[in-house]
Parts: C-alpha cells; sequence; structure tokens
C-alpha cells in the first residue's frame, strides 16, 4: 500500500507551497484590475444665474458663474480609489466656455465625494442663451469629465485607468437644470470588462495548483 499511496502523494514542502504566494497574488492582482468598473459620477445640482428670469438684470452686467455638485460614487466594494486631478470641461452648444480642476484625492470603499464649486464663463454667448430661456425653450449645456485614478486592493496599485464621461444639462429660465434626478456622466467607452480574461487566469491557478 505504501507504494500506491506514494504515486498520489501531493508535494507539500514549504519550498513549494511558498512559491505559489507571489504567483497567485500577482494573478489576483492583474485579474481583478482587469475587471474594475470605473466610478459612477453625477451632476446633483447646476445652477446658472444669469438665465434666472427672476433674477433682476442690468443691460451692462451678466452673472458669468456657473454653480454645479459632482457627486463621484465609488461602486466597489474591495477597492478604494486615488485620484490624480480631474479635469471638468463646460461647453454650450458643445463650446467650451469653462474649466474646472478637482484636486487630488482619495477614495474608499464604497464610498462617495462630493465636489460643490463656481466656476466662471468665459467667451459664453450669454444673449444667445438668454433667447432661448426667454421663448420657453432649454438652454442645454454639457459637462465632461477627464481622470485617471488608480484602484487599490490590499497594498496593490492598479495600472491608471482612463476615464472620459459626460452629459448633456438642460436648464430652464430658473436657471436650474431641467431634471429634477441627479444626471450622470456616461460613456460605454469608460467601460471595461474583460471576463474571458479572468476566466483564463482562474483556468491558470487551477493548472498550477495540480500540477
Amino acid at each position: 500500500m505504501g507504494e500506491f499511496d506514494a504515486l498520489f502523494e501531493i508535494p507539500t514542502s514549504k519550498a513549494g507551497c511558498l512559491c505559489y504566494i507571489p504567483t497567485l497574488a500577482i494573478i489576483l492582482w492583474i485579474g481583478l484590475s482587469f475587471n474594475l468598473k470605473g466610478p459612477r459620477c453625477f451632476i446633483k445640482e447646476f445652477y446658472v444665474p444669469a438665465l434666472d428670469l427672476s433674477q433682476p438684470t442690468t443691460s451692462n452686467t451678466t452673472n458669468p458663474f456657473l454653480f454645479f455638485d459632482l457627486a463621484l460614487k465609488n461602486i466597489l466594494d474591495d477597492h478604494s480609489i486615488r485620484y490624480g486631478e480631474v479635469n471638468l470641461t463646460f461647453s454650450y452648444n458643445r463650446t467650451p466656455v469653462a474649466n474646472y480642476i478637482v484636486p487630488k484625492f482619495y477614495q474608499g470603499t464604497g464610498k462617495t465625494a462630493l465636489r460643490r464649486d463656481v466656476v466662471e464663463t468665459r467667451g459664453m454667448p450669454w444673449d444667445d442663451a438668454l433667447k432661448v430661456v426667454n421663448n420657453g425653450s432649454k438652454a442645454v449645456f454639457r459637462v465632461d469629465l477627464a481622470a485617471r485614478p488608480r484602484f487599490r486592493f490590499w497594498f496593490l496599485y492598479s495600472k491608471k485607468k482612463g476615464v472620459r464621461i459626460g452629459a448633456d444639462v438642460e436648464v430652464e429660465g430658473t436657471g436650474l437644470k431641467v431634471k429634477k434626478k441627479d444626471i450622470r456622466l456616461n460613456s460605454a467607452d469608460s467601460k471595461r470588462r474583460i471576463g474571458g480574461f479572468v476566466l483564463f487566469l482562474s483556468l491558470l491557478v487551477t493548472s498550477c495548483l495540480l500540477y
């Protein structure tokens, strides 16, 4: 029976076991990094004082500012996120009129970061926008976000992931956005799901353990 049992004996030396640890850690890190979902970003509030018809106006001055409330939500419960600078571009009729940079910050798992601020426009065609809302129509702004966050799992960081998302924001004669609900910034290009690659890694791990 001793010889028969020896045929099915699995090596259990410390060296044999320890050699798998760094390999499994690297494979796990790569697999999780390739299956990450980017943060979800929303415009919670958007206010344009110059288009608020209830406010007194003069022929000589126009309030050039845009007020916004941005939410960045980390939907991952096993990865934290380290952001570099987050670049926001505000446009009217597809023409950029303002830029804003959110400074670097760290975001824990499942957390939501709120950034409320005001930005000054340049080259904004206020007369055209006022005509639109005075006619009962909606002035269409656009908010685009660009960032390259890194995701942390345990003590490991992923490569920087390019995130480029945006959304149109319609504004009416109150100066507020038309939609009462939060407006999600979205882009099909920002989603990266490589299930086949993760399956391949799983099979590779299994084969290493068996052989």
